[in-house]
């Protein structure tokens, strides 16, 4: 399902842990941050397929997504919500999923934020070379 087109993967984690590794292609809304406008802006068609995930939903990166209790799960809460707001086409992307066998891509930002501080330095450093 998650990779029908039309289908929306939302990250309902804070934007700390998006960064440091999401499902490819997901966007990121955490549950503190839905309201009205950002709703209409990000997922503007109320009959969007949106999987919806949180921490339970994966084991094998501990960091990135620390395990939570069921009923402490993002999960609930954001399924109600998005209920609340009139969506009816939400489900919640899977069962418990190990990050390293599954067949789901994943992005790390602040890996990538890193790799290109360290390019720039490495380009830093061969400019005062080359002086």
């Amino acid at each position: 399902m998650s990779r029908q087109p039309g289908t929306v993967i939302l990250d309902a984690r804070s934007r700390v842990k998006y960064h440091e590794l999401h499902i490819a292609g997901a966007i990121n809304l955490s549950f503190p941050d839905i309201t009205v406008e950002s709703l209409k802006s990000t997922l503007p068609d109320k009959g969007t397929r949106i999987l919806i995930y949180c921490n339970n939903n994966f084991a094998g990166a501990e960091e990135a997504f620390p395990t939570k209790i069921a009923v402490a799960s993002l999960n609930l809460s954001t399924y109600i919500a998005l209920y609340s707001y009139g969506y009816r086409n939400v489900y919640e992307l899977g069962p418990l999923l190990d990050i390293k066998t599954s067949k789901l891509d994943f992005v790390s930002l602040s890996k990538l934020s890193n790799l290109g501080r360290s390019n720039r330095m490495i380009d830093k450093l061969k400019e005062v070379q080359n002086k």
